[in-house]
């Protein structure tokens, strides 16, 4: 006669059981919490030629396995002075029962402060972001919502905004990186998920087990019913400098000394070396004649030209340059060339192009001459 061992006889009914009794509840996630698994063995024999039986039952209850993954944070360029911007980060309940979620933002790098007003609104269900007025602003310590793994498609998840101001005063190329943490909750309560010290074994309450990974957050560990993942805003932004040079000085003698009557030739280039346009119509250039000198409006005995402007990468329409008599304070003046080319009433000049000036690389180029007096 053949002898099983009842452990192997429990094992191959448990798995048959999980086959075919199991498929309605065994989702992606697994089993759900607090399903009994009842597992039975029979043995069946003759003696004196009437057949018997004999069997035993055994349980065991499915614990709750808590485990969450946060996504998404995809890079987001923002510009000086925008208002909510949005990281998009989703939330999914991996785990085999009902929970909560509480959410709270951090900066990655100590210090940081490029980002201001941080806040966290919760989708209204659709997964795009619609607006502050139409999200729900999340209030830190409650419970965002629960959401059930073995529930309609979808219940698993939800979408989660990280949303910030840009600062008038960021500069081009700043980055600020944020962590959205979501702390796993007891389904419709407040209280973080707490996990069992060791199994209990008993068959009325579910043990509970922490099975999630490590987030992106400082001090992120294994298996803690905390997740995390990251989103980095960067500042893309005009970044215009300009570069004032004499490219030449012309004397009477030949001799190229600054001395009263020589023409002194200026070149001024505007660059954008940021990563993004400027606004349209808003680059404005304007300098001062230097003290002890006129300037060129045309050719004369001693100026060789009136000012000029080039393009070049810019991107921008030229504009006629326009000039002041009373330092700046009126633009209006049409001036006039005395022999030598020049107006010795202009004190000021101003350059402004139209059109948006082109991001990085982007440059244009003023010309003009001044003749000592």
């Amino acid at each position: 006669m053949q002898y099983f061992k009842r452990e192997k006889i429990t094992g191959l009914l448990a798995a048959l059981v999980m086959f075919i009794g199991g498929t309605s509840t065994a989702l992606a996630v697994g089993t759900a919490s607090g399903i009994t698994v009842t597992n039975t063995a029979t043995v069946d024999y003759a003696v004196g030629g009437n057949a018997r039986s004999a069997s035993d039952s055994v349980d065991f209850l499915v614990d709750n396995r808590v485990d969450l993954t946060v996504t998404g944070g995809s890079a987001v360029n923002v510009a000086p002075g925008s208002t909510n911007q949005v990281l998009v980060f989703t939330v999914t309940n991996t785990g085999n029962t009902t929970q909560g979620y509480a959410f709270t933002t951090e900066p990655t790098a100590a210090g940081a402060t490029v980002m201001t007003n941080v806040r966290v609104y919760i989708d209204d269900g659709n997964g795009t972001w619609d607006g502050t007025g139409t999200e729900t602003l999340y209030v830190a310590g409650n419970n965002a919502g629960d959401l059930d793994p073995n529930g309609a498609p979808g219940a698993d998840q939800m979408t989660v905004f990280s949303v910030s101001d840009t600062p008038a005063g960021a500069t081009d190329g700043q980055t600020e990186t944020f962590d959205l943490i979501a702390t796993t909750l007891n389904a419709g309560t407040t209280t973080a998920t707490t996990a069992s010290v060791a199994p209990s074994g008993n068959l009325v309450t579910p043990d509970v087990v922490f099975a999630d990974g490590t987030g992106t957050h400082t001090g992120a560990a294994d298996r803690n019913g905390i997740h995390s993942a990251s989103g980095t805003y960067t500042v893309a932004s005009a970044a215009l400098s300009a570069a004032k040079t004499i490219t030449g000085v012309v004397d009477e003698f030949g001799t190229g000394y600054e001395i009263p009557n020589a023409v002194v030739s200026y070149q001024i280039v505007i660059s954008n070396t940021g990563t993004n346009a400027t606004d349209a119509n808003t680059v404005v250039l304007t300098d001062p004649v230097p003290a002890g000198t006129k300037f060129c409006i045309a050719a004369g005995s001693s100026c060789t030209t009136g000012p000029n402007f080039a393009v070049g990468t810019s991107g921008l329409t030229a504009a006629a340059i326009e000039y002041s008599d009373d330092n700046g304070a009126t633009w209006t003046y049409s001036p006039t060339a005395d022999a030598q080319g020049a107006d010795t009433n202009i004190t000021n000049i101003r350059y402004q192009p139209t059109g948006a000036m082109s991001a990085d690389p982007s440059s244009f180029t003023v010309t003009f001459e001044v003749v000592i007096e």
